[in-house]
């Protein structure tokens, strides 16, 4: 690569942002106006964090440094500086977890990001937008390949899909033996597929929501969605215990109350680490989480509401009634996310169109019934149970989650089932060798194709 430009291969993906209704013309709007309305609003932040890196160790400010941007063109990239003058001498251009490079108030400002801000004045003038694939530096550039230089179609953005989802690159980075390699060889390529991933869909919702993800990292979603939920089940707790006819001294008082319960309550909640785990994801042992977090909550309350004969805490009877509700609410609210992304998921299987097989099981024991529940009740996967095949005769002509047992597995060799299953799974991991053996005879006479699936302690294993 030159000086002034990289030589992009392969074909344009420009057009990409056109198609989806959201024109270049918009697309700058949008930079322009809010680029220069954050230069004006945050200016007092920007002033502030100034000051602190001058006085950290009289080095300068910016850190400028040069990017390749749109069609291959360089340009200066300006941050505030996080690391120690003269860094880029002193080691790769990727940082990781722990480098001793980055100053103390360095360290803060990458982890709430503020050193991006004077990146604004990138977006304003024109060479970045909001949204759009991180700039590189010419050398990581020098090593795309053919189809990665497309990226370069876009102009550079101060986030992007890949911003959210390397979040936290250094920690990422941490431990690699060579930490240049690492990110040449197993990141760069993650974050071009990302990249498209946003070309396909570009549209304005799509910026902001990237945006607003940028600004609010998961965490704090996590914290809103517990804070407006505990709120919520202290107003309730109230409510019901004074029928729905709360005296303003109390609605007082309960405002008072809340600034005291609520922390409480988060503390005990990050103390049991749910704060860090992913919201849809709730079971049996989350559910546990959560009682033993709220149960200690209200634990400590009723201790000093008995220590301060009831001075900084509500009536008994609300604090009870909240730590019901709160459960009830928080364990209901992770229940519909979890709902909504089974069900998404689910809608997202189906729409790849692909062709169900027709299965039947040997054995409908745990395994067996555990599989047929979670394929033909819980629709995962692409597979659908026709019927059961087991050597028990008090299970014959019966029925196991709505799937039949038709009888031992010897029916297979039946004429009748040669046309009705795709594949038959063996899930019988108490079975002897020998029935084990027979069992297989049993199918590859049958012709029907077959797979045997292990014992769950097999699996964990």
């Amino acid at each position: 690569m030159n000086s002034n430009e990289t030589v992009i291969s392969g074909e344009a993906v420009d057009s990409t942002v056109a198609k989806n209704g959201y024109s270049r013309i918009t697309k700058r709007l949008f930079d322009v106006f809010f680029s220069a309305l954050g230069l004006i609003l945050l200016a007092p932040i920007g002033a502030l964090i100034a000051l602190l890196i001058k006085l950290g160790d009289w080095g300068p400010v910016f850190y400028r440094q040069r990017r390749v941007g749109l069609h291959g063109k360089l340009f200066e990239i300006l941050k505030f500086r996080t690391m120690v003058v003269n860094a880029d001498q002193r080691g790769p251009s990727v940082t990781w977890e722990k480098d001793p490079r980055i100053t103390f108030i360095g360290r803060i400002l990458r982890r709430s990001k503020l050193d991006e801000l004077p990146q604004l004045w990138n977006v304003l003038v024109g060479t970045m937008s909001f949204v759009g694939p991180r700039p590189e530096v010419p050398r990581y550039v020098d090593r795309y390949t053919p189809e990665q230089r497309q990226i370069l179609n876009f102009k550079p953005g101060i986030t992007d899909l890949a911003t959210l989802v390397f979040r936290d690159e250094e920690t990422l980075l941490h431990g690699a033996a060579d930490v240049e390699e690492f990110y040449v060889k197993h990141c760069i390529p993650r974050k071009f597929s990302l990249n498209l991933q946003y070309a396909q869909r570009a549209n304005l919702m799509e910026d902001i929501l990237i945006i607003y993800e940028t600004l609010c990292p998961y965490w704090l979603s996590i914290f809103s969605t517990y804070i407006f939920a505990q709120a919520f089940s202290l107003w309730l707790a109230y409510q019901l215990r004074y029928d729905f006819d709360v005296p303003p001294q109390e609605m007082i008082a309960m405002e008072r109350m809340g600034l005291i319960i609520i922390p409480i309550q988060l503390v005990c909640l990050m103390w049991r680490r749910q704060i860090v785990g992913l919201l849809s994801y709730f079971d049996l042992p989350e559910i546990k989480q959560l009682f033993f977090s709220l149960s200690l909550a209200a634990l400590i309350q009723l201790f000093i509401w008995f220590i301060t004969n009831g001075m900084f805490m509500p009536a008994r009877s609300i604090i009870v009634m909240d730590f019901i509700i709160a459960m009830m609410v928080i364990g209901g609210t992770r229940m519909i996310l979890r709902l909504l992304r089974e069900t998404q998921s689910d809608r997202n299987r189906r729409s790849e169109k692909t062709e169900v097989l027709r299965v039947g099981i040997i054995g409908a024991g745990e395994l067996g019934t555990w599989l047929a529940h979670e394929l033909n009740f819980r629709k995962k996967g692409n597979r659908r149970i026709e019927a059961f095949f087991d050597d028990d005769p008090d299970k014959w002509n019966r029925q196991l989650h709505g799937v039949p047992v038709v009888g031992m597995p010897e029916c297979i060799l039946q004429g009748a089932w040669a046309g009705k299953l795709d594949e038959v799974i063996v899930p019988m991991p108490g079975a002897s060798s020998a029935r084990l053996k027979q069992i297989k005879s049993i199918l590859g006479s049958s012709n029907i194709r077959s797979r045997t699936m292990p014992s769950l302690d097999e699996i964990l294993s």
